[in-house]
């Protein structure tokens, strides 16, 4: 008689026993695979915003680095009120009239008075640069075209002198408006949002702040906050006093913090009430800055461009010359107006107050949105 050959299989007890230490097995390895998921999605976002702030500086470089004049409106765009000595916000809902207000305000503040070479006043395009901070940071660029208003003097004949001031104001004509000039990709998965000068992301208390509920158990908070450097020692304690970098000509600096999007909104960012910027993780921040090369050179050495303007007049008053106002007055040195006699050089005064190439509205952001406007020209 033949042996049955007895085949045994794994009893029910064995199966629920390999099951259990399996799924342990799996549990450990999710455990230690979720950190480096975190990791390589952090990695991700830091490469997604060394790319996009590397193209926003390369831009920023081959546009503003030899600028003659650069506005920055922070916030919003904004003008000074005589009255109040404060930045404030120009109104209005037409983005194009908005510009153009500021385009124009920034006209006669640099170019005012000043003639080419050929002593007519001076004709040139300034560019107004827009970080949308409302619309995940995207760069535009609008362009316009300008020439620059004057002053002149009308023979008075009540006091035989030229003493009316006439002001022919700056024509401002726009030829571009908000044109895209970061690539449309690098907003695909991510928004950016950009401040002033050389700033860090330091945790934040989300519950003393009151801000809202996190998204994600594991998820932090961090404020955007300028880097102190060491400006001097206290002589009663020794210790460093410490003050941030001033954004400004010489610390032309800007902060571009890198967040994902989900469902094409902004779910990781808000503003304190005090207008500081605070983002939930995951994010990434680093620094852009450059050197005004032109500007630089302006504050540091005499120009004559900036310091000087033509002297004009309207009419022939008691002379012999009769002016027009487009035309710079050429008179000799000798002798009282209005009867000196050409001399074939063109005469020029002194600007009381030479207009800055570089100027900053409103630093600290007390009134407006959002948004940074640069307005700059390389006339």
């Amino acid at each position: 008689m033949k042996n049955k050959r007895t085949l045994k299989g794994f009893t029910l007890v064995e199966l629920i026993v390999v099951m259990a230490v399996f799924g342990i097995i799996m549990l450990g390895a999710l455990q230690f695979l979720d950190p480096v998921g975190k990791m390589m999605k952090g990695a991700s976002l830091q490469e997604a915003n060394s790319a996009t702030v590397d193209n926003i500086k390369r831009y920023f470089e081959g546009t503003l680095r030899y600028a003659s004049a650069v506005y920055v409106h922070n916030g919003d765009l904004k003008e000074y009120d005589a009255d109040t000595g404060q930045s404030v916000v120009i109104t209005g809902t037409d983005e194009k009239d908005r510009q153009t207000k500021a385009v124009t305000n920034f006209v006669e503040s640099y170019f005012r008075d000043k003639a080419d070479s050929s002593n007519k006043p001076i004709e040139g395009q300034v560019n107004v640069m827009k970080i949308d901070n409302d619309h995940q940071g995207r760069i535009t660029e609008s362009v316009f075209n300008f020439e620059a208003g004057y002053t002149y003097q009308d023979w008075n004949a009540a006091t035989s002198n030229w003493d009316i001031t006439t002001i022919e104001p700056c024509t401002v004509t726009n030829v571009s408006m908000d044109q895209p000039v970061i690539n449309d990709v690098y907003y695909k998965d991510y928004s950016i949002f950009a401040s002033l000068g050389y700033n860090t992301l330091n945790p934040i208390d989300d519950s003393v702040e009151g801000l809202p509920a996190k998204v994600t158990k594991d998820q932090y908070f961090g404020c955007v906050n300028p880097v102190l450097i060491k400006v001097g020692e206290d002589d009663t304690t020794g210790e460093d006093i410490l003050a941030p970098y001033t954004f400004g000509k010489d610390m032309f600096s800007f902060t571009f913090v890198t967040y994902k999007n989900e469902d094409g909104t902004k779910k990781y960012h808000d503003t304190l009430a005090d207008g500081r910027q605070v983002f939930g993780s995951p994010y990434a921040a680093s620094n852009a800055t450059l050197a005004l090369v032109n500007i630089n050179n302006n504050f540091t050495t005499y120009n004559e461009s900036l310091n000087y303007r033509p002297v004009r007049r309207n009419g022939k008053g008691n002379g012999t010359i009769d002016y027009t106002p487009t035309t710079m007055v050429d008179e000799c040195t000798a002798g009282t107006p209005p009867t000196k006699e050409s001399d074939g050089k063109w005469d020029y005064e002194e600007i009381p107050v030479p207009p800055p190439s570089f100027y900053l509205y409103d630093s600290s952001n007390n009134a407006g949105g959002n948004n940074i406007y640069i307005i700059y020209t390389l006339n």
